[in-house]
């Protein structure tokens, strides 16, 4: 697990900024492994377990809505309390409202809507059940149908999923996104008729205190959850982008010093062609000498100095794979129209409208 957690992430390294935030995080963010079959039950609590935070509390305010987690994430970006109408436009095409809800063992899951882009797909879920007072985590999650089924299986089957505690309402309503982002030969804008499929559920329990040791006592709550949802088809999509960039990569090697796992990294400069933005994501072509190389996710510079963060995406790939197209995605849907650049660490990038 631990392996190919590591060369997942590599390939697409976090930006600075994602990078903060997850040494940061508690039960806030945390980042799942999903594959075509089932995951076992050690790795989903491996993963929790890993990421233990706070308990949740009631919250205020908390978004309901993809619509309205977009437009907090516009807020938090730097983009002003009020969104502009061209910004929101974007952001309302691009949001389907489904509303499905399932109830099994006394879990009631809802997918309230979705949101997809090329790389990755938007999904806002709640959840309600007397059951998931403290920390909890599924033992199994699989997305079907639609553009999943031309994924590509050359190898490793693993693809990630970022998953974002959004909050407690006041009924106690747990709120979640996850960003589930798209295998080889995936590209969400594709649409078609989806389903989501969650089964079983490990309760894992109050987090420990700071600097001790917590519970490994898990109960199991059985159920399944499928929620069938269309994804309309998106089209028409615009660009924006720029022939090439010199950018830098990091590889990473992990050796066991006096019984500890110790990270050592090195350096190299290298150029990325074929530079494309969308309003939801990005993508480039890395050289043949980047093998092992990852670079850090890049960032938009918006109007204003507004800054957006992207996040990486896609399957694990075998690092003997010489040339590879990478793909990733934005925190939420911009407007191109006041995309100034993209910046991979300190280097800026210019960017032009693509031809059609």
């Amino acid at each position: 697990m631990k392996a190919s957690y590591r060369e997942m992430f590599d390939e697409v390294r976090a930006s600075k900024r994602l990078n903060e935030e997850v040494l940061n995080m508690t039960k806030q963010e945390r980042t799942q492994v999903v594959k075509k079959v089932s995951i076992s039950f050690i790795i989903a609590a491996a993963l929790a377990v890993l990421l233990a935070g706070t308990a949740l509390a009631a919250a205020i305010g908390v978004p309901e809505t993809l619509q309205e987690w977009f437009e907090k994430q516009w807020t938090e970006s730097g983009g002003g309390e009020e969104m502009p109408q061209e910004q929101a436009a974007v952001i309302e095409s691009l949001v389907q409202p489904v509303g499905a809800a399932v109830t099994d063992n006394g879990i009631t899951v809802t997918l309230d809507s979705v949101t997809p882009g090329e790389n990755v797909l938007w999904l806002m879920l709640k959840f309600q059940g007397e059951k998931l007072v403290d920390r909890w985590d599924f033992r199994d999650s699989d997305l079907v149908g639609g553009p999943m089924e031309k994924e590509v299986i050359d190898g490793p089957t693993l693809h990630g999923m970022l998953i974002k505690d959004v909050g407690v309402l006041e009924d106690g309503t747990q709120v979640q996104l996850w960003m589930w982002q798209a295998p080889k030969g995936v590209n969400f804008l594709e649409g078609g008729e989806m389903e989501l499929r969650l089964d079983g559920i490990v309760l894992l329990g109050r987090a420990p205190e700071p600097g001790t040791e917590g519970s490994k006592h898990f109960e199991e709550l059985e159920g399944t959850w499928t929620l069938p949802f269309t994804l309309k088809p998106v089209t028409n999509q615009s660009g924006l982008t720029a022939k090439s960039a010199r950018v830098s990569g990091t590889h990473t090697e992990w050796k066991e010093v006096k019984g500890e796992t110790i990270p050592t990294e090195s350096k190299k400069t290298f150029t990325i062609q074929n530079i494309r933005v969308t309003s939801t994501g990005y993508s480039y072509v890395r050289p043949k000498d980047s093998v092992g190389f990852g670079v850090d996710a890049p960032t938009l510079q918006m109007a204003d100095d507004m800054t957006v963060m992207g996040y990486g995406s896609g399957p694990i790939t075998p690092v003997e794979q010489e040339i590879k197209e990478v793909h990733g995605y934005w925190e939420f849907p911009v407007d191109l129209s006041k995309v100034e650049s993209i910046q991979f660490g300190d280097v800026v990038v210019p960017l032009k409208q693509a031809k059609k």
